[in-house]
């Protein structure tokens, strides 16, 4: 169980509870093994003519204490290795967030959001269930196993052995039914990634699907999927079913044997009708811990298969190692691309020898054609993705010489489908700022020229505006990110295509308020409308992943190249549209 291995780390700062724990249990078993003896006493007493009374109900109270104090020992290690098993869940749930939070955006692309919803869940709890219960059970078959088989030795070692016979079968089972529900379970836990990929799509796009009217599609999929799923979780419980009732069947076998075997001897005064009974109950004592092995068996190998696909995750080197540690210096948020070429995971380039100069302070615009780069190559500023080939720099130094933190929390980035949080707008402002003031959060909203539109909401500031901002215009989500990206107060900020869902009045009132937030901050706007653009100090034209034009608006319109082309028909369509 190699799997298996990515667990142990995480007993280590419980390692005194579970010591605890397993002492407990040990004492538990000691005591319940001490049960039968006390048993066969009282029944050898009553054989007596006359019966010892007085010795029997000192016995019966003997037998009630143990009872008692066995109870509450096992009762304190359900109180230390069940509790010590949430704490590990608690543990791991947090490293495998931090894991997922330190990937390059590539991962998402291998990871859909419904498998790693799976990974959270149904795997975190597989494992938990081996360090817990699965811990505890072992101990506690281990440990009776040792105790009543020492007992049993301790009476007749040949009526022992007898009743051992079943016990290599017993192993047998456990193997095959184990190997069995491991391949079952690591089936099981793919099907239910993919059951919650599909219903968080399905849920998260239920108004694309209401538009196209797909209903019934969607149900149809979904159904399909859960009808997979339902089947390898039958196929899984088949396989299990065979455990208990093969153990069942052995320790009545064993049983047979002792009863058969242990009457000869009783009939020809080899033993006494106690101890016969003695023995009758210590291999019944066994029923539990041998049925906890075929159980544990299956836990065990649940718990491997999720080790496997939280390892996955967990140990996962992402393409640069996140430093999250603050510089001291302080970043210069100038921005120098150096023959820089990118592309994504196994496809083909989308940038190509890219190079410019944006100096601290100034605003670069880009434009271009739908899938030309644009929104790959500011992706490359904050390390979303790292470059294929070339250098960007940062105030003079590489970004790989930039901790991860500082260079992220120089940036405000602005994507052109923002998302926002199920949460209040003032929330979804504020997400990154600690200890945000109002008059922070109203002065952003006032510059993304948002205001107005909140203080028509019943609730203002607190409207809560659903999962993904669903309550909210496209536009409005567009001014709430912006909005969000300017309390910041950031070195640099990114403006992706972010004024799209807005119209041209609104456009021109955010970018008039828009000239003091850029004021000594160096600014890049992507924006299809060249009307968002024309007044950066710089622009850029990228066509098939190149630059073929760069300068100002007026130089780059009498360039009269692809620009001045882009600039013309779209003042002839605004033209038509106010004819």
């Amino acid at each position: 169980m190699k799997a298996l291995r990515l667990l142990f780390p995480y007993l280590r700062p419980y390692k005194k509870k579970l010591i605890l724990g397993l002492v407990f249990i040990t004492l538990f078993n000691v005591l319940i093994t001490t049960v039968p003896f006390v048993v066969s006493g009282i029944i050898d007493k009553l054989r007596k003519s006359p019966p010892d009374t007085e010795n029997i109900l000192l016995d019966l109270t003997i037998l009630l204490g143990l009872t008692a104090i066995a109870g509450t020992f096992l009762f304190l290690t359900r109180r230390t290795i069940i509790v010590s098993s949430r704490l590990i869940e608690y543990d791991i749930r947090n490293d495998l967030l931090a894991a997922i939070q330190k990937q390059e955006a590539a991962f998402f692309q291998e990871y859909p959001t419904g498998s790693l919803m799976a990974l959270c869940t149904n795997d975190v709890s597989s494992v938990r269930e081996f360090l817990g219960p699965a811990i505890m059970y072992s101990a506690n078959t281990l440990t009776s196993f040792t105790f009543v088989f020492s007992a049993m030795f301790s009476l007749h070692w040949g009526l022992a052995l007898s009743a051992l016979i079943p016990l290599p079968f017993m192993a047998y089972v456990t193997y095959r039914v184990g190997q069995k529900v491991h391949a079952a379970f690591k089936s099981v836990q793919e099907t239910y990634g993919e059951l919650t990929v599909r219903s968080q799509e399905s849920m998260s796009g239920i108004r694309v699907v209401r538009a196209y009217s797909t209903e019934k599609y969607e149900q149809k999929e979904f159904e399909l999927v859960s009808k997979q799923y339902a089947q390898k979780n039958i196929a899984l419980s088949r396989i299990q079913s065979l455990s208990m009732p093969a153990m069942m069947a052995l320790i009545g076998l064993s049983n047979v044997i002792v009863l058969g075997y242990g009457g000869y001897l009783v009939i020809h005064g080899g033993l006494t009708e106690g101890i016969l009974v003695q023995f009758l109950l210590y291999v019944n004592r066994l029923i539990w811990p041998v049925a906890a092995i075929g159980w544990v068996t299956n836990l065990v190998q649940r718990a491997a298969a999720s080790a496997i696909r939280l390892r996955s995750v967990i140990y996962r080197e992402p393409v640069y190692h996140p430093d999250f540690l603050q510089s001291s210096e302080s970043l210069t948020p100038s921005i120098e691309f150096k023959n820089v070429s990118f592309s994504y995971p196994g496809s083909i380039p989308v940038l190509y020898n890219i190079s410019f100069v944006l100096q601290e302070g100034k605003s670069l615009g880009i434009v271009g054609t739908t899938g030309s780069g644009k929104s790959s190559l500011v992706s490359l500023i904050p390390r979303l993705y790292d470059v294929t080939e070339g250098q960007i720099l940062i105030g003079g130094k590489s970004l790989q010489e930039l901790p991860l933190s500082q260079l992220r929390n120089a940036i405000s980035f602005v994507n052109q489908e923002p998302f926002l949080f199920s949460m209040s707008i003032r929330e979804n402002i504020a997400f990154s700022v600690y200890n945000c003031s109002e008059e922070d959060i109203v002065s952003a909203s006032k510059s993304a020229q948002l205001h107005d539109d909140v203080m028509a909401f019943d609730k203002k500031y607190d409207t809560f505006v659903g999962e993904r901002g669903i309550t909210l215009s496209g536009g409005q989500k567009q001014r709430t990110a912006l909005a969000r990206a300017i309390v910041r107060q950031p070195q640099i900020l990114i403006l992706d295509d972010s004024f799209s869902a807005v119209d041209t009045v609104t456009e021109s009132k955010i970018l008039q308020s828009m000239k003091e937030v850029m004021k000594n901050r160096t600014t890049i706007i992507i924006a299809h409308r060249l009307t968002s653009v024309k007044n950066c100090d710089e622009i850029i034209v990228l066509d098939e992943g190149r630059i073929i034009e760069h300068g100002s608006h007026e130089a780059l319109i009498s360039m009269n190249g692809l620009y001045a082309d882009m600039f013309e028909r779209q003042k002839l369509e605004e033209e038509l549209q106010i004819g």
